[in-house]
């Protein structure tokens, strides 16, 4: 009788991982000077298993090795961390410290995560580009522009009034003297004066407009007023409420459209205003507050979006991420991958983030981006305050 042996045997093959951009600022590290690389020691069969030790190869953009090393777990610069039972790790370390003279280009970072007791090694390739300057800064300087009705307005001239929200775009379009508009189509290139000196508006009528808070039963200081035209095509006024609640301008015979704003506060919204001659016109807010996190230790970052009408924005996507790659908070690491959410059918969102103070490092910040449902895409860098809840404002 012949005996039929059948030999099996298990290839691994690398596993590449997704490139990533860095920077090398070994002088003054920064959160996009470092990588972070999750790997796994694979058993014969391909299931995640411990690993004992790590060897890790670096070559530059010419394809000569500037790094070789090998670790011993545990170590500190790798995390080990269970999923579902099954053995993963991160390895963690300044490009500086292993990209040899750190010129610019594509380099190559392979892996090995050896078991002693198989004596299988599991090879990961990751590969990351070195760029002079940050990435973060350099994706800030893109002209990602907001649009707003009569035209488009670049959101990141913060040195004009800045902001992404409507009030303060078109206070910046038309505070801007004509020669300075250089984007076709924005609103205010046919302005031939200012009108910053005007901001309580040139009108024949005196009128006042009072904000009153409906549950405490007490005017409301601070409150920015903003008058436009029905159109919305044109601020033609604003303001801020003194300590009785009210903020008076000067506006001709015609129809307008009043928008309130303060932090912590809802305002009816839009309100129309006719005006014939001098008047008083009410509008009733009331503090609003979002409840508690998911956790103590996170801050419930909320808001709420509307039209360029003044009706709820529905089913807005509003998005956070950490743009500079990941942190850590209290040892543990904080995911750099993006979390969302929706705006409801009134226009409320809210997200639970880490302050940005308790990330390590300290002055991290969220990228907070929006994509209306016209297809109007937003973006705000802001720092989380470490307090339970915190509006949001555009």
């Amino acid at each position: 009788m012949t005996k039929l042996v059948v030999l099996l045997f298990v290839l691994l093959l690398p596993l590449v991982t997704t490139a990533v951009i860095v920077n090398n600022s070994s002088t003054s590290p920064t959160s996009e000077d470092s990588l972070a690389v999750v790997f796994y020691s694979l058993d014969s069969i391909g299931n995640p298993t411990t690993a004992d030790s790590v060897f890790l190869l670096v070559c530059d953009p010419s394809g000569s090795v500037v790094y070789t090393d090998s670790v011993l777990l545990p170590d500190s610069r790798v995390t080990s961390t269970i999923i579902r039972g099954k053995q993963f790790y991160t390895y963690h370390e300044q490009v500086s410290q292993i990209d040899g003279n750190g010129i610019e280009g594509w380099y190559t970072l392979t892996l090995l995560a050896k078991n002693n007791t198989y004596d299988l090694l599991t090879p990961i390739i990751y590969p990351f580009q070195i760029i002079a300057d940050e990435f973060s800064d350099k994706i800030a300087l893109i002209d990602d522009s907001v649009f707003v009705k009569g035209g488009v307005v670049d959101s990141n001239r913060t040195e004009q009034g800045g902001g992404s929200d409507s009030v303060s775009i078109a206070r910046w379009v038309w505070n801007t003297p004509q020669g300075n508009h250089t984007k076709p189509g924005t609103f205010g290139k046919y302005l031939d004066t200012e009108v910053s000196g005007v901001s309580g508006g040139t009108g024949a009528y005196a009128v006042q407009v009072v904000m009153y808070d409906s549950i405490k039963y007490q005017p409301v200081p601070q409150v920015t007023v903003a008058v436009r035209n029905i159109m919305q095509d044109a601020l033609l006024a604003i303001g801020k409420t003194g300590s009785d609640g009210t903020v008076s301008f000067n506006l001709d015979a015609d129809s307008f459209v009043i928008v309130p704003a303060a932090a912590g506060y809802l305002f009816d919204t839009f309100d129309t205003i006719v005006v014939a001659g001098a008047e008083v016109d009410t509008i009733y807010g009331s503090q609003f507050d979002p409840g508690t996190p998911s956790s103590p230790s996170l801050c419930r970052v909320w808001g709420y979006i509307y039209t360029f009408y003044g009706e709820p924005e529905v089913n807005a996507t509003v998005t956070a991420h950490l743009p500079g790659g990941v942190v850590t908070y209290n040892s543990a690491i904080i995911s750099p991958f993006a979390v969302s959410t929706q705006t409801d059918s009134t226009g409320y969102f809210a997200l639970d983030l880490t302050p940005s103070e308790l990330l390590v490092p300290g002055d991290a910040k969220y990228e907070i981006t929006i994509t209306r449902s016209d297809g109007t895409f937003l973006r705000q860098r802001v720092t989380v305050p470490n307090q339970g809840s915190w509006q949001l404002t555009w």
